[in-house]
């Protein structure tokens, strides 16, 4: 008993001196989770004092117990740490996290890592098939992997795991809200994975080129709350520009928006002006509001600004290549893009949320790429659900302490965003994030529609009309998973 208390007196002592470090809002405090939904934002949980997250935690001696987590994780994309502290800030964070968590539960704590999400997903598939525990925790792509594995049966419901609080600040709120079903839980995310921090759609804005156009530098606008689609639609209107004399607009010429042609591009745009993919009734039953009046009208002014395509492929190099070298007034794209790509780049750029619809929507909504490596599950195999539970939390919590301020201030704010501003800017981002079931599961092929309708690929009444039938069969089949 004493070396128990020893081990948590430590613990809590790492922990506390993280304080004057942890949270990402400028308050310093516990962020307060809110709800992903269009038009409003309800508050989930009452913004409490740090120290809440450490005196509410349970202790428990789990006896030694191994811990294993398998994901993707390699130097560039971290969601494990290596076995030592080396001076990369992320690497020794997750070396402290670990070590708090094994000394106050008295656990083994290991990773395996992965270089591709389909390794993951081989691995987890095989071994639940055997019926063998491979491991107790999953992070890798939801896109592919963490989706495959879901409809294969192969997570667990994470809502029936004791001591997972998963609408609590550390996990994915937006996530737990919009993303359940039929009141089950299978893919989270959360600080436990650093790879979180990459996945919001967001836009970088040429500080230069926008005052070479007259234009401010766009922070008091979003801090005002009147950056919006029309705004952002003044600004593209006449940017394109035929720089070589060839009578086209390629990837040699200048470009108003720099952005690839995917429908992620076109549903953070669509989520950003308010709008939701999915939703639920009040029997938790998926409802698809994509074919309201309201959604129409949004739909068709972002036809207007984003329909406009120049004659060629841009791929994701290219659009990158634009913007680097002056020749695109914004760039659109996961946050993970410009962490990877601009911190070198010659000209000031800001990162700023997609717009509003108008000024009267309250909040800013950035939406999740659920391509980046961030997503959280479990494996049906797990042999101690609770346990599981119970470190996971430790683990959540003590992220949330530790590696959101190691990666999203040091690594983030310091070395991407440019002064503190933008640093401002990017809480709003990251604190408003969203995803919805028909974001994750493209039902019945619906949600392609939006982003085909908004990319001036389709006329959106009629293709609505024609996936209607398989939209309402896939609802069906989705409420069935669990069961």
């Amino acid at each position: 008993m004493k070396n128990r208390l020893h081990k948590h007196v430590a613990f809590l002592l790492v922990l506390a001196s993280l304080l004057t470090f942890s949270g990402c809002s400028s308050s310093g405090e516990a962020e307060t989770a809110v709800q992903q939904a269009a038009g409003e934002q309800e508050t989930a949980a009452e913004t409490t004092p740090e120290t809440s997250v450490l005196e509410a935690l349970p202790v428990e001696d789990l006896g030694g117990m191994s811990f294993r987590m398998l994901g993707v994780s390699y130097p560039t994309r971290r969601n494990f740490p290596v076995e030592e502290e080396t001076g990369e800030a992320v690497n020794d964070a997750l070396v402290r996290r670990d070590l708090a968590v094994s000394e106050m539960l008295n656990v083994v704590i290991e990773s395996q890592a992965e270089d591709k999400a389909d390794s993951v997903t081989k691995i987890v598939k095989d071994t639940v098939i055997a019926g063998d525990a491979v491991c107790d925790m999953i992070i890798s792509d939801i896109a592919s992997s963490l989706m495959t594995l879901m409809t294969g049966g192969s997570l667990l419901d994470m809502r029936q795991m004791d001591n997972l609080s998963l609408a609590e600040n550390w996990w994915s709120y937006g996530m737990y809200e919009n993303a359940s079903i039929n009141g089950r839980q299978y893919i989270t995310m959360g600080d436990i994975s650093p790879m979180k921090y990459y996945a919001p759609y967001c836009l970088a804005y040429n500080q230069k080129l926008g005052a070479d156009y007259g234009y401010s530098d766009l922070y008091e606008e979003v801090l005002n709350g009147t950056w919006t689609v029309d705004m952002f639609h003044t600004m593209l209107e006449d940017a394109n520009k035929d720089l070589d004399g060839d009578g086209d607009i390629d990837k040699d010429d200048f470009h108003g928006y720099a952005h690839v042609d995917t429908t992620i591009t076109a549903w953070s745009h669509y989520t950003g002006a308010g709008q939701m993919l999915s939703t639920t009734d009040a029997d938790g039953k998926i409802v698809i509001p994509i074919g309201s009046d309201n959604s129409v009208t949004v739909i068709e002014k972002l036809r207007t600004i984003l329909g406009y395509s120049p004659d060629f492929n841009a791929g994701n190099n290219d659009t990158m290549i634009m913007f680097m070298e002056d020749r695109a007034l914004f760039f659109g794209n996961s946050y993970s893009n410009i962490i990877a790509n601009f911190r070198e780049m010659e000209s000031d750029f800001s990162v700023i949320p997609t717009p509003k619809y108008n000024e009267d929507q309250e909040h800013y909504y950035s939406f999740i790429n659920t391509w980046c490596l961030g997503g959280v599950g479990v494996p049906v195999t797990c042999q101690n659900p609770d346990a599981t539970g119970l470190v996971m939390e430790a683990l959540g919590r003590a992220s949330y302490l530790e590696v959101r301020p190691a990666l999203y201030e040091t690594t983030i704010k310091s070395k991407v965003s440019r002064n503190a501003q933008n640093a401002q800017i990017l809480d709003i981002i990251f604190d408003n994030t969203y995803i919805d079931c028909n974001g994750l599961f493209n039902i019945g092929g619906s949600a392609d529609v939006v982003g085909q309708a908004i990319l001036g690929d389709v006329e959106f009444a009629s293709a609505y009309a024609a996936v209607q039938k398989k939209m309402d069969t896939a609802i069906e089949d989705l409420m069935k998973i669990g069961q």
